[in-house]
């Protein structure tokens, strides 16, 4: 599975959301959805509720978007110096990453006050994500990692481990084994 495939099954998920406006059906993709009545939950592809969302036809329910506060948090947490501990992220933490940082950058390509707001925010993304990769090459060499320690990654990180894990027990195993060279 690739990163765009983790993403495509996040825009594929389905989402709770209200309808605020009446709307009659709607044709997207060969399916048809609705129509809608203002009041009604209804459960609709994430892709299909951020559409209806900027049209105001709907609002999305208890669904928290990655904040620029939250993501300071978690740039605390992962870059505490000398821990190889991986701190748990919610399963969907790189797709809400990527439509805050989006939205960050559609803000500061309208107002240059927020240029400063996306290049900090940018910043402690890659500081992110450099803290967890550094972590998962470490687990990946770790013959001992426990699923406590799997479980606190994401999908997206899961695959890196394993993909990493595979190569570096291959290595190990042509670089041990002395049966080849009779």
């Amino acid at each position: 599975m690739s990163i765009n495939d983790f993403e495509t099954d996040y825009e594929s998920s389905m989402i709770k959301a209200r309808v605020v406006h009446d709307t009659p059906e709607l044709f997207f993709s060969g399916k048809t959805f609705g129509p809608f009545k203002v009041g009604d939950e209804i459960q609709i592809p994430r892709w299909l509720a951020k559409e209806l969302t900027k049209n105001r036809i709907v609002k999305i329910l208890d669904e928290k978007p990655l904040e620029v506060p939250d993501l300071a948090k978690i740039h605390w947490r992962e870059s505490i110096p000398e821990s190889r501990e991986i701190p748990p992220l919610d399963y969907d933490f790189y797709s809400k990453l990527k439509e805050l940082l989006r939205e960050l950058s559609e803000k500061k390509d309208k107002d240059q006050s927020q240029k400063a707001l996306f290049e900090n925010a940018l910043s402690q993304s890659k500081d992110i994500i450099n803290c967890r990769l550094h972590k998962i090459v470490y687990l990946a060499t770790n013959p001992s990692i426990t699923v406590v320690t799997i479980k606190k990654m994401t999908a997206e990180e899961r695959r890196l481990y394993n993909d990493l894990r595979s190569i570096i027990d291959e290595w190990k195993n042509k670089i041990l084994h002395l049966e080849d060279e009779k």
